[in-house]
């Protein structure tokens, strides 16, 4: 179990098996743990989560509990998603003015590598992925947003569907099946 101390400087690895602390990780700010996710990078599973009040997303190795990374984002994020059938990691930039912003980091290299836009100067948030990978669905989080569908290999948008302030898309099947690119 992984938690955050509200004291912007750190976090705690408990194993519950043992009944006791095993790590403290380097977790300044307030990361969004319940968004983190988690894939494979050069052979450690390595967690991945937002800060809800720095711009940046932290990338832990969850085999020696150090912090790999830091990407700097252009604000704090609260939504972070991927699939395991694609390569990308989706990240919001949820509060601020770059609210309208999306990064899409490349799980191979760790790296920010499109900033997307999907309706300038409107909230774009929580994206979430259907049951194979092949789409990202976002949400444009406002009353006259939509929820957009993106290919999840080209980052091109496939279709767009109207709506009023739509929030949550949580994909049951992706939750059930512990797909590593939701949380749980």
């Amino acid at each position: 179990m992984i938690g955050a101390a509200r004291n912007s400087k750190n976090g705690q690895v408990v194993n519950l098996i043992v009944g006791r602390k095993i790590a403290d990780i380097d977790l300044p700010g307030l990361p969004h743990l319940g968004s983190g996710i988690t894939w494979e990078y050069k052979g450690s599973p390595v967690l991945a989560t937002p800060n809800l009040k720095e711009g940046e997303v932290s990338l832990i190795d969850m085999r020696i509990w150090k912090t790999v990374k830091r990407l700097k984002t252009l604000g704090p994020g609260f939504f972070m998603r991927s699939h395991e059938n694609t390569n990308y990691a989706w990240v919001d930039v949820f509060f601020g003015p770059h609210r309208d912003a999306i990064h899409v980091i490349d799980k191979r290299s760790l790296e920010i590598v499109a900033t997307l836009r999907p309706e300038p100067g409107k909230t774009a948030a929580h994206v979430e992925f259907t049951r194979d990978g092949r789409y990202a669905l976002l949400s444009i989080w406002e009353r006259d947003g939509a929820i957009v569908v993106y290919d999840s290999a080209t980052l091109k948008e496939v279709k767009r569907i109207p709506m009023s302030k739509p929030s949550g898309k949580y994909n049951v099947y992706n939750k059930i099946t512990r797909s590593a690119g939701t949380s749980h």
